[in-house]
């Protein structure tokens, strides 16, 4: 199953719905989401001081789920950024590297 990390950075109000609610309950909540649509949580980390206030690493089915999720989580006004990446393993991206593609360069 892809794999994803999403990089998130609170709202105000989404800041204040954590300090009521805690880490522990947005946890659970972001697991029981991503369970929901056939997917897991891997981990949450929480990040104090930086450019975002966390990261996770999940797994979906697919892009089609993984943008489902993002789009719900924005529309929500809890976060003012909401990232998803999907990450590939080393074995993956050698894989990808080996795919033959008809390609020309801007002025080559």
């Amino acid at each position: 199953m892809p794999r994803y990390l999403a990089l998130f950075k609170y709202s105000e109000a989404g800041a204040k719905g954590l300090m009521k609610e805690k880490a522990a309950a947005r946890e659970a909540a972001g697991k029981k989401a991503y369970e929901s649509v056939g997917g897991k949580s891997e981990a949450l980390y929480w990040i104090p001081n930086g450019e975002y206030h966390g990261a996770e690493i999940f797994e979906l089915p697919n892009a089609a789920t993984a943008a489902a999720i993002s789009a719900l989580v924005y529309s929500t006004g809890a976060f003012s950024e909401y990232r998803t990446i999907e990450l590939l393993t080393t074995s993956e991206l050698d894989a990808a590297l080996e795919k033959p593609v008809a390609y020309r360069p801007p002025g080559g």
